[in-house]
């Protein structure tokens, strides 16, 4: 048995879920898949696969392995890439997962000009707020509000490529119109969207004079999307607290105006967070660079 190649259809019957499916992958034929995996388990003396007419899924053993002996061969395999492009440019294709308004409002913008750079290079940028699994799902990097402390595996690694602050911003219609608050306590007396996301943006903390406040926004008008958030502002109809990142360019042509300069949310860290391995593919460590010197 050859078994990193046993262990190559093994990854791809976990990714595809099905033989015949990796198979196909491969450029296989199922039985010859479905001996590889035998083989396999025999030499590991545990069962990787619950097998039925229609589903087939991983045992417990299976899964240990997946992330374990699977990520090894990973590692050979980003070795092998490493040296191959030290002579070459970045090649390949690259998963990316990003947070929503992130990856809308920065990350897709910088792709082009990466792939303008490195034309072997292909994309795949997933945006959600879901929590990706990097090594069961094969992403290769992920952007991540916070994440440098407590990553779910050691074998995961962040680096810190943006930090983003909280503003109070509305239109200068609305000033106009309902005048401009001096402190937390005039919020109450304006209408206010507010940006939650789970328990994130529940409670804010501010820095005013030396002392931290603790505010929470009234719920009068509560969102989970902060492009949401922004595009309910620019109607000039209510008072918004965002990232700043998401407000630069409006405040910059006057469409707003940022509200209460003296109160400032303390900085979250945005991070790249990717596999650790000691070769890095040149892909990965090439769109950090360029996500790094872009902003």
């Amino acid at each position: 048995m050859d078994k990193l190649q046993a262990i190559g259809a093994f990854r791809e019957v976990a990714r595809q879920g099905g033989f015949a499916a990796a198979a196909r992958a491969l450029n296989s034929s199922p039985p010859s898949i479905s001996r590889l995996i035998s083989d396999l388990e025999k030499d590991l003396g545990v069962r990787l696969f619950n097998r039925s007419t229609r589903i087939v899924g991983l045992t417990e053993e299976g899964e240990q392995f997946l992330r374990r002996g699977v990520a090894l061969v990973e590692e050979l395999e980003a070795v092998t890439e490493e040296f191959r492009e030290r002579r070459t440019e970045p090649r390949g294709h690259l998963r990316i997962s990003s947070v929503v308004a992130f990856g809308q409002e920065r990350i897709a913008q910088m792709v082009p000009g990466f792939l303008e750079k490195n034309p072997k290079v292909t994309v795949d940028l997933e945006i959600s707020n879901r929590k990706v699994d990097l090594i069961q799902e094969h992403f290769d990097l992920a952007f991540r509000v916070g994440g440098a402390e407590g990553l779910e595996s050691s074998m995961l690694k962040a680096r810190k490529v943006f930090s983003q602050k909280l503003n109070f911003v509305a239109t200068p219609e609305y000033t106009a119109a309902h005048g401009t608050p001096r402190n937390l306590d005039d919020l109450e007396k304006h209408r206010i969207v507010k940006q939650v996301s789970g328990t994130w943006g529940q409670i804010n903390q501010f820095q005013h004079n030396g002392q931290e406040i603790v505010f929470s926004l009234p719920n009068d008008f509560v969102v989970n999307s902060p492009n949401a958030a922004r595009n309910a502002v620019l109607t000039g109809k209510v008072i918004g607290l965002m990232a700043d990142y998401l407000t630069t360019d409006y405040i910059a042509n006057g469409e707003l105006e940022r509200l209460l300069p003296a109160y400032e949310t303390s900085e979250q860290p945005i991070y790249a967070v990717f596999v650790h391995r000691n070769y890095m593919a040149a892909k990965v460590r090439t769109f950090i660079d360029h996500i790094v010197k872009c902003l």
